[in-house]
Parts: structure tokens; C-alpha cells; sequence
């Protein structure tokens, strides 16, 4: 099974590559191959139709980088994994003796190879290389049957293989192609320079190149003199060192190809180069070259070399004021004819690419975002990339790439060279060294930014947080969309220096195609979560109950039917009013905005009621629209108790970075983010003044101010409010607006206590109790209920509520957890209202059930449960209040302390036996629950 599994999952990441995942598909090809034959080392040979070989394009195993460099013929009698790519059968090689002298002999040797499996690759019928199995000595060659299964695993992968070797290598050969350009455009701008000034013999152009070992010299681009042999011998010459001391140009120059002498921060003359020490004597030995004129192209940011332009001359010579102004404007031509070659090609070639993956319907949001950076990774080159999302955490803005459970949420390729990328915060510096990062600097800056060597930019204590040892440089840009920054792409090279700016605004051009798509992928995705939830609320029902009336409003009481009543009265008009915001009609909006009025005491099913009604006028919605504009009706919830003072005016109408301490960047409110959906507004009683002003002028023509703005912006929603409070009593004690009660209640209804719905109380009941075992119930439980005795529903139906239907819940619990048999008799549901149990207390007031209730999770905690499935899952459906969830981390903080760490360790939200990544990522998700979700 386990086999079988991990198979499955493998099939599953192929599934999802696209063709430019030439080296993930790679990996994963080896991967299930060393799984499959139990083998470590292999070779992927594909067919490079640019070098006209079989190419090495992966390995694993020893010496992986220097196999990698050696090819194979792809016709040659000669060669084993020649014959086998144009054979298309599998053949096995044994080394033989040591004057065997074939290709595969050479490698085996070298490589300590005592026999290999070399399989055939092919795609619809078509050799596309060879995978080779080594064994070392002692090794068994596989069996049919595995060998049988090695070819099946191949064949799922060799389509797609295929396809993104083809795309590869286009792209490959696209960069040569402008390489080449590059090198044409800098060998006509030598040629001239030998014509611009008689004593300029040679003219060369330099520019870094990372050599294999990861050090960076100084290439030959172009070269020209006028007489043939000093121009062949110069070319002989090679790369320039930048090792210390090696090169005359080492002293002005550093290893990563960035000047570290100010001197050639301006144009250096070197009147005679024979007192210099010089890497290439031959300079001066055997080309006579004396006198040279280096005129330096470089970042001004960084300082690393764009290209340094060399003018030579036999003998001595000093150059003219005239000259040397003529050869820095001939440098400067060099500059942007060999930056500008190749960026319009690159340009049109992303604009065609991101253009067809826009085109392409019905992609979520993270295979778009994955498909995004596969492209950009392959475009430009890079080794590895991300794409991280800014979310907001506990009032500050984080870039998220992948959640606390290590789901991505963003993007990531190369997956072995970034395990697990934490949130990193986003600021500048303001944040601690540890703390930052360059996706979390880009992110505040609002600008791209290139780290040529993230080991200096570490060292400076800069804007780098290492995933891994071996990337040398990166490169991100952040991605814009209504003028606020929703994510960054960051992309890593293992190469020192290897991003240009030219990238950089490729990287851009990438970020605005996109961003507006992100940006709707993103608000749909939240959305769909939030309608998910809403759904899950009101789609339950129990077989046993027929009495739901309009989703799951449990209606045998004359009150009960009178809210089914109302919710299928006003929601038609209001879906209406609704749809006729998107045509933007102009009398609609001089009547103000609709607002329903819910009241009634705590606990009698507001949000409930909300759900309901969201759930109706969503189908009506979902019908009329399907057509035009498939979707969800757009919703949000938040609870007015849960803030005060500026914070609850940002919640619903947003602010302006700077507005107030902790406002790290600018914020849409929910009535913004909401627009032409319908917004609840739960305990509206507590609406502090401010708001209930910008509440009252929102609700007359839908405009609003952001906090620390003056621009007036506009929405449209359906407000649904909900309190407790008698709003009379607190309009005579002056704490709410009277003009703000009259608007709020247009349409307004009272919730109906659960003492006022004595007809409902058997259905409910069983509603209920039904809800609380499939949520607590062990594997080994039957998959029905506890039935409630005449006896229990009788003495819940003579029950005085005191708490409504969050007490009735809570006595239903607490019945369950201490029931005895298959049926919860009277005997149970009198102890429960009565609080006896193991740990007795008494009480039948909502406060002490809580405390009770409280107790219970937490001594199940204890004895071998944990938070997620006590607290988090239970809370998620809406089995336990925030009330209960207050009440145990209470509990908690007496016991353990007031550390938040030190009580989720307590409440076991962490696992004990975990590694320091996993114990952040748990403490991120516990933090997040209760400051957001539950907002404590």
C-alpha cells in the first residue's frame, strides 16, 4: 500500500508539470526509478538536438556534476547507450577489461560503474533518450519484473519529458542565439574603435562570466585588431582572473566581478604595462603592447562590471583629452548595444507566454501561480523561485509561500534546493537582521531588487534569508495590483551575479500581465472558503427530523416560521437590488444602501439566521447570473465586540499606511473587499461613535473614507447588523445614534428566545446532538447517535434557557460525554443541567456550563487528546462557542503561564517530538486561530 502511495503521489506532481518543468520532471524520473529498483545512482541522457549528442541532464550518485559533463554520440555502434537510444530496446552493460577503450568503458572506469541498466526513453514511438541504472561492485542487476515496472513508471513520464525537453532546448537556443547577437554587436563596436584613434592597435570587450567552479572571471566578448596574428593571439589569451593578486585587473576588480577600488570607478590609463605583474605576459612579450586605455561599464547601485572596454597601443602613448572623450562615449555605445541585444526577443516571448496562460479558464489560484513561476524561472534561466502572498497576520503583513502544515499557498519549484519556507515579515529597516528578508524588503519598498551575492548582503546583515547553501545570487520584483503589493516573485541562481537588471524587468513585465488575474484568484478563493463554511452551516440535517423549513431552520413554532417566512420574502427583492450593481444604474444608487436589523438575545441564532439567508439569496443569485458571470455572492463576516476604537474603523472601511501605530501598509476594509455582495455585522451595539457616523453616511450613498485618507471611495452591500442590545434603551443612554437605528431597520427582525420556541426544542435536540457525535465520535463508535429518551426531550423542552441555543448545545455535550449506553436518558440531561459529573459543579447558568464544558475539553486534552481535534475542529463547525474557546485558554494560562508558546505546548497544538520548522509552523497556525479566527 505504502508502494503503491508513494507511486500515486509521484503521478500526481507529473501530472501537474507543465513544459517548462524540464528539471523537475528530471528529479521526480529518478526519484521513482531509485524507488522502484532500490538502485542510487542514475543517469538521464536526453536526445540535444542544439549540441547534437545525448546530453546528461541528470544525475544522482557520485560525482553527479562531473558525469554530467560527458555526452554520448547519438549514433555510434560504439556505444551501449547509443545503440539502446536508437535500438529503443534495454541493454545491460558490465565493464570489461581495462584496455576496453568504448565511451561507456571510459565512464565506468572513471566512475567506479561496475554494470548498468540502460533502459530506452521514448515518447510516441520516438527515442528521447536513456535512463542508466549503476551498480556498484556486488550490486544485483533487476529483475524482469522490476525491470517491467521501471518501464511503466517511464512511460507515464516520457509525453510530458518530451515536450518540455523540446521547450527547453528552444529556449536554450534562443539565448545562444542572442549570445551571439550579443558577441556580433560588441565585434562591430571593436572593429570601429581601431579606426577611431590611429594608435589603438586592439580593441577588447570583458565581461564576467561564473566559470564551473563558481568563480567569476572575466571573458573575451569581442575582440578586433587589424592585423590577424596579434588578434588570434590575444583571443588565445582566455578569461581574466579575479582571484587577489592574479591579474592586473584582480587589483581593481574583486571575485564576484564587482570594483572594489575606486580608481576604476573612472577610466584608467596604464601608460606601460611591462612594469606591471600580468596574468597574460604575453601582453607585452610577444604582442608588444604597451600603453592601455580601460574605460569601466558598471551598476552605479552595486558597482559589479557590466563590461570593461580595453584600447591597446604598441609603444607608448599617451591619449589626447579628445581621444579619451571619444573612446568613453565609444564604451557607453558598447554598453547599450550589448545590454539592449536580446531584452525586446526575451520581452516578446513572456508577453506570448503569460498571454496564453491568461487565455487558459478555470485554473486556481496555486497551478496558476506554479505555472507563473515555471515560466519565469525557465525564461530567465534561474535555478529555483517562489512566489510568495502578502497576508495579514495579528495587524502586520507577512509573505506567505506555504502554510504552517507546509500546503503551498503560493508557488515554489525545485522543491530540494527550498524545503520549507517560513512567513517572512514584510519591512525594512525597521525589522531586526534576522528578521529580513529580500521577498519581505521588495514587499515594502515596492521596487525590484538584485542580490548579486547573498553571502555579502548575509554578512552586511542585509535583506537575505537563506533556504540553502547553494544559491548565490537572487533577484525579486513585486507584484502590484490597486496600488497595493499582493505577492513577490523571487527567483535564485547558484551562480554569483547572474541576475541583470534586464531580468528584473522582465520580472516586472511579468508582475503587471498578472497581477490583475491574482488579484480576482485570490478574492474567489476567499470567497469560496467563506461561502464553504456558510454551506457547511446550514447543509447539515438529520435523517430523523423533518421539520426544517428553507435550508436547516428547524420551524414547527409560529416564531420559528415567521424567520422562514421573512428571509423567503425579502430575498428576492433584495437579489434584485443586488444584481443591478453591476450595471452601474444610476437611480439605484440615489436611494442608499439596503440593511437588515437582527435582534434578539445572545445565543438565539443570529449568525445562524444570517447563514440562512446568505445561503437563499446566493442561490438566487448563482441562477440569475449563471450565464453571464458564474460565481458566488460575494460575503464577509466580522464581529464589532471583537475591536475598538480605530481598529473597528479599519476593519470595515480600511486605512492608509501610517494611519496609526501597527498600520504597516494601506488596507481595504470589508466593505470595500465585499463590494456587490453582503456583509454581517455581528454585535453592532458596540459600534463606538466614529463609526456609527461613517456607518450612516455609508449606508446614504455607499461612500466612505479610508482612516488618515481624504479620498471619498464607494461600494455597494447588502449590511445585515445584529445585536443583542435593546437599541431604544441604548439610543436614551446616548451610546447609539438614533438616525443610525432608522436606517439599520428598514427591514429588521427579533429572534425569538428559545423559551418563545418550546415546539422546536425535541428537533433541535436531536439536530444538534446529531452534529456533536459525528464530531466527537472514536473510530470504533457506531455511526448513529445516542437517541434522546421522551423523558431527556422533555425535560429539555420544560428546561428555562437562560443561554438559548448555545445552552442547549452545552447541555447536549456534556449529556454525551457522560452518557452510559446507546441512549441519553432523562437521568443524563438532569445530571448535564445540573453540572454533576466526574469534577462536580453546580450551576444551570450559561457561564458555569461554559466553565464546565470547559473543563471537560481540557481534561480530554490532557488525557491524551489534543487542541486540533478538540478546539479547532469542533469550533470550525460550529459545536463549541468562542465563549467555550475563551474559557479553556483561561484554563490553560493558569496552569501553564501566560506565554503564548508555553500554552499551546500546554494545550498540545504542538507536537512534542517535532523539529524546530514544524513547532514555528504550529505556533503560527495556534497564534492565527485565536487572534483571527477567534479573535481573542
Amino acid at each position: 500500500m505504502a508502494h503503491d502511495d508513494f507511486l500515486h503521489g509521484l503521478r500526481i506532481k507529473i501530472a501537474g508539470y507543465g513544459k517548462e518543468n524540464q528539471t523537475e520532471l528530471l528529479y521526480v524520473l529518478a526519484e521513482g526509478v531509485s524507488y522502484l529498483s532500490g538502485l542510487g545512482r542514475v543517469r538521464i541522457y536526453v536526445e540535444d538536438l542544439i549540441t547534437g549528442a545525448l546530453a546528461c541532464a541528470h544525475a544522482v550518485g557520485p560525482a553527479a556534476s562531473e558525469i554530467k559533463e560527458i555526452a554520448f554520440p547519438m549514433i555510434s555502434q560504439d556505444s551501449l547507450v547509443s545503440r539502446v537510444f536508437a535500438g529503443q530496446y534495454p541493454a545491460e552493460f558490465r565493464r570489461a577489461t581495462a584496455d576496453d577503450d568504448t565511451l561507456d568503458s571510459q565512464v565506468a572506469r572513471r566512475f567506479d560503474i561496475a554494470g548498468s541498466s540502460c533502459l530506452p526513453l521514448v515518447s510516441r514511438g520516438k527515442s528521447i533518450g536513456v535512463l542508466c541504472l549503476d551498480r556498484e561492485v556486488g550490486d544485483q542487476e533487476p529483475s524482469g519484473q522490476t525491470k517491467s515496472r521501471l518501464a511503466d513508471f517511464m512511460a507515464v513520464v516520457a509525453d510530458r519529458l518530451d515536450e518540455a525537453r523540446s521547450y527547453h532546448q528552444q529556449v536554450q537556443l534562443a539565448r545562444r542565439l542572442e549570445e551571439s547577437k550579443k558577441r556580433e554587436a560588441a565585434g562591430q563596436m571593436v572593429r570601429s574603435a581601431v579606426r577611431l584613434v590611429d594608435k589603438v592597435v586592439l580593441a577588447s570587450v570583458l565581461t564576467p562570466a561564473v566559470e564551473p567552479d563558481g568563480s567569476v572571471s572575466l571573458e573575451i566578448l569581442a575582440s578586433h585588431a587589424e592585423d590577424p596574428h596579434l588578434h588570434e593571439q590575444y583571443e588565445r589569451l582566455g578569461a581574466i582572473w579575479l582571484a587577489p593578486g592574479s591579474s592586473l585587473i584582480s587589483r581593481y576588480v574583486d571575485e564576484q566581478a564587482v570594483i572594489s577600488d575606486e580608481r576604476l570607478l573612472k577610466p584608467l590609463f596604464i601608460d606601460d604595462l611591462s612594469r606591471h605583474d600580468l596574468q597574460k605576459r604575453a601582453l607585452t612579450e610577444e604582442m608588444a603592447l604597451r600603453s592601455l586605455y580601460v574605460v569601466p561599464r558598471f551598476d552605479p547601485r552595486t558597482h559589479r562590471v557590466i563590461c570593461l572596454v580595453n584600447y591597446f597601443c604598441q609603444g607608448e602613448y599617451r591619449f589626447t583629452e579628445f581621444e579619451m572623450g571619444l573612446l568613453q562615449s565609444h564604451a557607453r555605445m558598447v554598453e547599450s548595444v550589448v545590454g539592449g541585444i536580446g531584452g525586446e526577443h526575451l520581452e516578446i516571448r513572456v508577453l506570448s507566454e503569460i498571454t496564453d496562460l491568461l487565455n487558459e479558464s478555470g485554473e486556481a489560484l496555486q497551478p496558476f501561480l506554479t505555472k507563473v513561476l515555471a515560466k519565469a524561472t525557465e525564461l530567465i534561466g534561474a535555478d529555483t523561485g517562489s512566489i510568495a502572498l502578502v497576508e495579514e497576520r495579528e495587524g502586520r503583513q507577512w509573505l506567505v509561500v506555504e502554510d504552517e502544515q507546509g500546503m503551498i499557498v503560493g508557488a515554489k519549484n525545485k522543491e530540494w534546493l527550498k524545503r520549507y519556507i517560513p512567513p517572512f515579515p514584510v519591512g525594512g529597516h525597521d525589522l531586526s537582521p534576522e528578521e529580513r528578508s529580500l521577498t519581505g524588503y521588495v514587499a515594502w519598498s515596492r521596487q525590484p531588487k538584485i542580490i548579486a551575492s547573498v553571502e555579502e548582503e548575509r554578512s552586511a546583515e542585509g535583506f537575505h534569508r537563506s533556504m540553502s547553501e547553494l544559491l548565490k545570487s537572487e533577484i525579486a520584483v513585486p507584484v502590484i495590483c490597486d496600488g497595493a503589493v499582493i505577492a513577490v516573485i523571487c527567483l535564485n541562481s547558484l551562480r554569483f551575479g547572474y541576475f541583470t537588471e534586464e531580468h528584473g524587468r522582465i520580472l516586472q513585465i511579468i508582475g503587471s500581465l498578472t497581477a490583475r488575474h491574482l488579484s480576482d484568484l485570490q478574492r474567489i478563493e476567499r470567497l469560496q472558503g467563506q461561502v464553504q463554511r456558510l454551506t457547511t452551516d446550514v447543509g447539515y440535517k438529520d435523517p430523523q427530523i423533518s421539520s426544517y423549513r428553507l435550508g436547516n431552520i428547524i420551524g414547527l413554532a409560529p416564531t420559528s416560521q415567521a424567520i422562514v417566512e421573512f428571509i423567503s420574502t425579502v430575498s428576492p427583492p433584495l437579489c434584485n437590488r443586488i444584481l443591478l450593481w453591476s450595471r452601474n444604474v444610476i437611480q439605484e444608487a440615489t436611494i442608499g444602501l439596503p440593511s437588515i436589523l437582527v435582534t434578539g438575545p445572545t445565543g438565539s441564532g443570529k449568525e445562524f439566521f444570517f447563514n440562512n439567508l446568505y445561503n437563499t439569496l446566493n442561490s438566487l443569485y448563482r441562477s440569475q447570473t449563471a450565464d453571464t458571470n458564474p460565481g458566488e455572492l460575494p460575503v464577509k463576516k466580522t464581529n464589532i465586540a471583537a475591536y475598538s476604537g480605530e481598529l473597528t474603523y479599519s476593519e470595515l472601511f480600511g486605512h492608509k499606511k501610517g494611519a496609526f501605530t501597527g498600520a504597516y501598509s494601506d488596507r481595504r476594509g470589508i466593505l470595500e473587499e465585499c463590494m456587490g455582495g453582503v456583509v454581517f455585522l455581528d454585535e453592532i451595539g458596540d459600534a463606538d461613535p466614529k463609526t456609527q457616523v461613517q456607518l450612516l453616511r455609508f449606508l446614504d450613498n455607499g461612500g466612505f473614507v479610508r482612516l488618515g485618507e481624504n479620498t471619498e471611495r464607494f461600494s455597494r452591500v447588502l449590511l445585515v447588523a445584529a445585536t443583542n442590545k435593546d437599541l431604544p434603551q441604548e439610543i436614551a443612554a446616548g451610546r447609539f445614534r438614533e438616525d443610525l437605528y432608522h436606517r439599520l431597520a428598514e427591514l429588521s427582525i427579533r429572534l425569538p428566545s428559545l423559551n418563545e420556541r418550546r415546539e422546536d426544542i425535541p428537533d433541535l435536540a436531536v439536530h444538534f446532538l446529531g452534529k456533536l457525535y459525528r464530531t466527537y465520535r472514536g473510530t470504533d463508535d457506531p455511526e448513529s447517535p445516542p437517541h434522546l429518551s421522551d423523558e431527556a426531550k422533555a425535560l429539555l423542552v420544560g428546561h428555562q434557557y437562560e443561554g438559548n441555543i448555545r445552552e442547549l448545545r452545552s447541555i447536549l455535550l456534556r449529556a454525551l460525554f457522560f452518557r452510559r449506553g446507546s441512549t441519553l436518558s432523562a437521568q443524563a440531561v438532569r445530571q448535564a443541567i445540573a453540572g454533576i459529573g466526574p469534577s462536580s459543579v453546580k450551576g444551570t447558568g450559561a457561564r458555569e456550563l461554559t466553565g464546565k464544558l470547559a473543563a471537560d475539553i481540557l481534561e480530554r486534552i490532557l488525557q491524551g487528546g489534543n487542541f486540533w481535534q478538540d478546539i479547532y475542529e469542533p469550533f470550525s463547525r460550529n459545536d463549541i462557542s468562542r465563549d467555550v474557546v475563551r474559557m479553556v485558554l483561561e484554563k490553560a494560562r493558569s496552569a501553564a503561564g501566560r506565554t503564548l508558546p508555553g500554552v499551546a505546548r500546554y494545550l498540545r497544538a504542538i507536537p512534542e517530538e517535532s523539529s524546530a520548522d514544524e513547532q514555528r509552523k504550529m505556533l503560527y497556525k495556534f497564534k492565527n486561530f485565536l487572534y483571527k479566527t477567534v479573535r481573542i
